[in-house]
C-alpha cells in the first residue's frame, strides 16, 4: 500500500532530514539502511559544513525509511513539501511556479528537483512558508501537484 503524507487533503510530499558527519563513506552507509527496506531516493539535496552534512531527501515509503534510519541510529526529521510536476514546452514551469509564489508573496526556504519523473514531467519540491497559499497559487497557474502515493520506479523484470 502507498505511503502518504499524514492526513493531509492537499498533494504533499513528505521529506527526511538528517545529519550526517562530513566524512567519505558516510551517506553510501546511510543510503545501505534504506536498502534494507526496499526503500527508493526520489529526490536528494545535501547541505556541507565542515564537520557534517544536512540530508534532505523524498523517498517511495517515508515511514519505512524513518523507522530503518531510526534504527540505525539518526535523528529524523520530517516535513511536508509541495511538489509539483513542470510542463514541457515555451513556458517551462518553474518560472509560472515562481512567478506565482512571488506574486502572493510566499517565500521559499529552499528547492530541488527529484530525480524521478510524475507522468513523463520533472518535479520540482519546495519548502514553502505558507503550503495552503502556495498549493492554491499552483493550482491557480493550472499546474499538477504531487502527491506522496505517485513517487515511485517502474519496476523492469
Amino acid at each position: 500500500m502507498a505511503e502518504i503524507a499524514r492526513d493531509q487533503s492537499d498533494p504533499r510530499l513528505r521529506q527526511l532530514s538528517f545529519f550526517l558527519p562530513n566524512r567519505l563513506g558516510a551517506l553510501f552507509r546511510a543510503t545501505q539502511h534504506l536498502e534494507k527496506q526496499h526503500v527508493r531516493i526520489c529526490g536528494l539535496s545535501l547541505l556541507d559544513a565542515t564537520d557534517h552534512v544536512v540530508v534532505r531527501m523524498i523517498v517511495n515509503r517515508p515511514a519505512a525509511a524513518k523507522a530503518q534510519l531510526e534504527e540505525a541510529g539518526f535523528s529524523v526529521y520530517e516535513a511536508d513539501l509541495l511538489g509539483v510536476a513542470l510542463p514541457a514546452g515555451e513556458e517551462f514551469g518553474i518560472r509560472r511556479v515562481l512567478s506565482g509564489l512571488l506574486g502572493a508573496e510566499i517565500n521559499i526556504a529552499y528547492a530541488y528537483a527529484l530525480i524521478v519523473q510524475v507522468d513523463g514531467h520533472p518535479v520540482l519540491a519546495l519548502k514553502v512558508d505558507d503550503m495552503g497559499m502556495a498549493t492554491r497559487v499552483v493550482r491557480s497557474a493550472k499546474l499538477d501537484l504531487v502527491d506522496q502515493d505517485q513517487l515511485g520506479w517502474e519496476e523492469r523484470a
